[in-house]
């Protein structure tokens, strides 16, 4: 258990530098010169650059030990953290952020491997659930960090990230035991899974474009119906964060009385529920209320969902970095398709959401039920 613990720690520490930036990323880049599509070329190079590295690192954590994966990914957002502000040009800007992408997204995926390997039968999705809680809480803390670190420069919050994610490589370095799958060099990616496995995948995908979906238009909705600003996104956000931390900690208790199945059918039906009421919200308060609880449903279905991914496996590393290749695809394609749609009527992309989330349940309630 103290070794899980260890690596939950890292994954908080880690994903608090890593939103820590959140802020900071779009004035730093204006103050550049950066266009608002180059804004957007800057923030797509980290999800584009751990779509791409993200199997590959699984792999290689499978065969040298999931300790390393995660080392070497902190230890890289770390130097390419402390790396951003040597030039100024906005160029060098995306250029940086797609290096750190293709080297830290080491991290995530050897993390939850390592969680999925060490877990005792019957602790799996609890576990998972306290590597969600961290995800969760991390992205919570790390903007207000970053706000409070920007009072005294741009330049501070980057050193700050920084020092945050070599916090979190000397522990990873000096805590965490090496485990290895100890598998023969073979060709992997997507193509190589079970069938089980790439629908477990393909739901997390799903998952995230679902809730990309909602972090990318909530505000312009919440400014354009209700005359909010950033202040009361910021307070929703963060709300809702804490709320779906505090589900995925409890997920040891939670699986005791809803299998990882039947978690992951409720939480796509509760997020088309909510998908279809948001828009029509009368006030930001019933509107803030329908977010938490979508956070909430995600903090029961992500943690099942890697639940499951980890089950019968021994190659945790390649499919868990499948798995966060998936999710950074979601954050590609999902934040455009919101946007169009919201262009079209403030209502269409949250209906978006609520059919693929019918859709992915219906599916799920027939197919899930041979999952082993």
């Amino acid at each position: 258990m103290a070794g899980i613990l260890t690596v939950v720690v890292v994954v908080f520490i880690v994903m608090m530098g890593f939103s820590l930036l959140f802020p900071i990323l779009p004035f730093w880049a204006l103050n550049l010169g950066a266009t608002p599509f180059q804004i957007g070329l800057i923030f797509a190079a980290y999800p584009v650059a751990q779509f791409i590295s993200a199997p590959l690192w699984g792999r290689f954590s499978d065969r040298f030990g999931y300790k390393w994966g995660i080392t070497l990914g902190t230890l890289g957002f770390a130097l390419t953290s402390f790396l951003i502000p040597l030039v100024p040009a906005v160029w060098y800007l995306i250029l940086i952020r797609f290096l750190g992408g293709l080297i830290s997204a080491a991290a995530l995926p050897s993390s939850s491997a390592y969680i999925g390997a060490v877990s005792p039968p019957g602790k799996v999705t609890r576990n998972f659930g306290f590597y969600g809680a961290a995800l969760g809480s991390g992205m919570v803390f790390g903007p207000f960090i970053g706000g409070l670190a920007s009072n005294f420069g741009l330049l501070v919050p980057f050193f700050v990230s920084g020092a945050i994610a070599l916090v979190a490589f000397t522990v990873a370095l000096f805590t965490v035991r090496n485990v290895k799958a100890h598998l023969p060099r073979r060709r992997g990616g997507i193509l190589s899974l079970s069938p089980d496995k790439r629908v477990l995948v393909l739901l997390g995908f799903v998952g995230m474009l679902i809730m990309v979906n909602f972090e990318a238009i909530l505000a312009l909705l919440i400014k354009d119906r209700f005359s909010l600003g950033a202040r009361e996104v910021g307070y929703l956000m963060g709300v809702a964060g804490l709320f779906g931390a505090m589900v995925q900690g409890n997920m040891g208790r939670i699986s005791k009385v809803i299998h990882e199945k039947t978690a992951i059918l409720l939480g796509f039906l509760i997020a088309a529920i909510v998908a279809v009421f948001v828009p029509f919200a009368p006030n930001f308060y019933l509107l803030g209320a329908l977010v938490v609880v979508l956070v909430m449903a995600s903090g029961i279905t992500q943690p099942s969902v890697l639940s499951l991914l980890s089950h019968g496996t021994k190659e945790r590393g390649l499919v868990m970095g499948t798995y966060q290749s998936a999710n950074s695809l979601g954050r590609i394609v999902g934040p455009p398709i919101a946007g169009y749609l919201y262009g079209l009527h403030y209502s269409a992309p949250f209906f978006w959401a609520a059919f693929l989330s019918l859709s992915t349940a219906t599916f799920w309630a027939f197919y899930g039920r041979h999952v082993e």
